[in-house]
């Protein structure tokens, strides 16, 4: 290529082209005061505004639409030892670090979450069916994961909880009663499996349980 030398008070400038016929309609001094404009800016980019966009050049797919907080209601189905109870549930979720973006190559982000799960057991009477509606309050924390190229297998979610009956139907739970848990979502699903185990009467006994979580 050709080169054109441009002198200045600060140094040279250089600026190639194939042919030096193409600089004949070029605003040089336009052209030399961008340069240095450039220049200026790349040299008073803080550290911390370099790191930024350097992060960001690094994400490519972005989610809209997803805050810090999130209210995320949910219902679902499972088994709580050996009865099918099905659940209504609401949650606050809290992500710390923002949610909108996900790495190119993978990457998850940590959250907290606070529920309400109301589940729903059925006993038949003499003359009727009854329902039983038992309150956990449940707080657990785990990632979400930027499942794109499957680097994670096929998971999308993984979190590890703790919950606590705070209301109570019926007797088929006894005493305190207390689960801890682990949620595990599927890649490209909107289902989550939680597997559970319930530790009722003061800890005297423990039974599992297991649900599936709809979104």
């Amino acid at each position: 290529p050709d080169t054109l030398i441009v002198n200045t008070k600060a140094g040279k400038i250089i600026l190639i082209s194939d042919s030096l016929q193409r600089f004949n309609n070029v605003a040089t001094d336009a052209l030399i005061k961008k340069s240095l404009f450039e220049v200026r800016d790349s040299l008073t980019e803080t550290r911390r505004e370099k790191a930024t966009r350097i992060w960001k050049e690094r994400f490519t797919w972005i989610i809209p639409h997803k805050h810090n907080f999130r209210i995320l209601p949910a219902f679902g189905i499972g088994t709580v030892r050996e009865k099918m109870s099905p659940f209504l549930a609401l949650s606050l979720d809290f992500a710390p670090s923002r949610q909108d973006y996900y790495l190119k190559n993978g990457g998850s982000y940590t959250f907290l979450n606070l529920a309400v799960n109301s589940s729903f057991t059925f006993e038949k009477n003499m003359n009727d069916y009854i329902t039983n509606k038992n309150v956990f309050t449940e707080a657990s924390i785990g990632n979400r994961l930027n499942n794109f190229n499957k680097d994670f297998g096929r998971i999308s979610e993984a979190s590890f909880g703790f919950g606590y009956l705070a209301y109570k139907e019926g007797d088929y739970f006894k005493g305190n009663t207390f689960k801890i848990f682990a949620t595990v979502g599927l890649y490209k699903s909107f289902i989550k499996i939680k597997p559970e185990l319930y530790f009722t009467d003061s800890f005297s006994k423990v039974f599992p349980g297991i649900t599936l979580k709809f979104f």
